[in-house]
């Protein structure tokens, strides 16, 4: 999708130029947490020994733990502390309880930072929103006793900020989302090419499987998440969020006259005045969101279509269809 700029017959300013800083307030932040604790499951799985105790879910690994998994013939050089006597002297061999190590599962938001979420018309910026959503999942995450980690992504933000690692306290991500936002509000606007291909790659070669990734971008614009199908392989071994935020304007074009569509170096004069064009604008703009929402749920991962100027409670209201919808329950 091409870049709005207001070059038109009445004006030389940007269309939807900032009228607030990057960061949230902290009553928008509240709001968000609220609504976020009261989010449905974000892993549909049903862990019977599920509490808000860390360590309450299975690992994919097996080794020392409280979990019976099975029984074995006893390896050479394991402890025989692990041997089951009674069972070895039935069995005329040496036999070992496997059990299934305890561990903690992840959320991982991808909050996008690059030059398409800099934009807005009404109340705040498409990156100001993300981060009010990144906020209220972190809530329903931690919520469901997962770890969270921040990856703010798009520009040079925060050198080794998606390093520091998963955390399960509300005052570390608070402090997190923070520091992207403060780090987002400082850069210009010579934003660097969000490398979308290589953060798939190395989430696929560093997630522990089953992990909860949340994607906040705008899956409409050409510096987007791309193709829903090219997360097919992070689908297949994670649970999957898109959320994807646009701003009115980019869905429902209003009447701003004669405008200019920027895409690169290269820039193209439209009428907007012109009823039957908006009109068929916004009629190709909702079915390329409803052909992501359909690819995506079709991989299994659940889809939100996020306006930049909705309320926390109004959109959070929703979650939970989108949610239940990937996870196949009646919405």
């Amino acid at each position: 999708m091409a870049t709005l700029r207001g070059r038109t017959g009445r004006d030389e300013g940007r269309v939807g130029a900032p009228r607030v800083g990057v960061a949230p307030s902290a009553e928008e932040i509240a709001v968000a947490w609220a609504g976020g604790e009261r989010l449905p499951a974000l892993v549909q799985e049903s862990f019977p020994t599920a509490t808000r105790l860390s360590g309450d879910q299975l690992a994919r690994r097996l080794g020392e733990g409280l979990d019976f998994e099975q029984l074995r013939a006893y390896q050479p050089g394991e402890p025989a502390a692990r041997i089951d006597w009674r069972i070895s002297a039935r069995a005329n061999e040496p036999v070992v309880r496997v059990h299934r190590e305890p561990a903690q599962r992840q959320a991982h938001l991808i909050v996008d930072c690059g030059a398409a979420m800099r934009f807005g018309t009404r109340r705040r910026l498409k990156l100001s929103q993300a981060l009010l959503a990144a906020h209220a999942f972190a809530a329903g995450a931690l919520r469901q006793n997962l770890a969270v980690e921040i990856h703010g992504i798009g520009e040079q933000l925060c050198p080794g900020h998606h390093a520091a690692g998963p955390v399960t306290g509300q005052g570390a991500i608070l402090q997190r989302l923070g520091e992207l936002a403060e780090a987002a509000g400082e850069t210009c606007e010579d934003a660097q090419p969000v490398d979308w291909p290589g953060l798939r790659q190395r989430l696929l070669q560093r997630l522990p499987a089953g992990s909860v990734v949340v994607v906040l971008s705008d899956c409409l614009s050409d510096t987007g998440p791309g193709r829903p199908i090219d997360w097919a392989p992070l689908a297949a071994a994670h649970h999957l969020i898109f959320v994807s935020v646009a701003d009115r304007v980019e869905l429902d074009m209003p009447d701003l006259g004669l405008v200019a569509f920027e895409a690169g170096s290269r820039a193209r004069w439209l009428d907007t005045g012109n009823r039957r064009w908006r009109e068929g604008f916004a009629r190709r703009q909702h079915e390329r969101l409803n052909t992501w929402r359909e690819s995506a749920e079709a991989l299994g991962a659940a889809f939100l279509a996020l306006p930049a100027d909705a309320e926390p409670a109004d959109w959070l209201a929703e979650a939970p269809v989108a949610l239940a919808r990937a996870a196949g329950a009646p919405a």
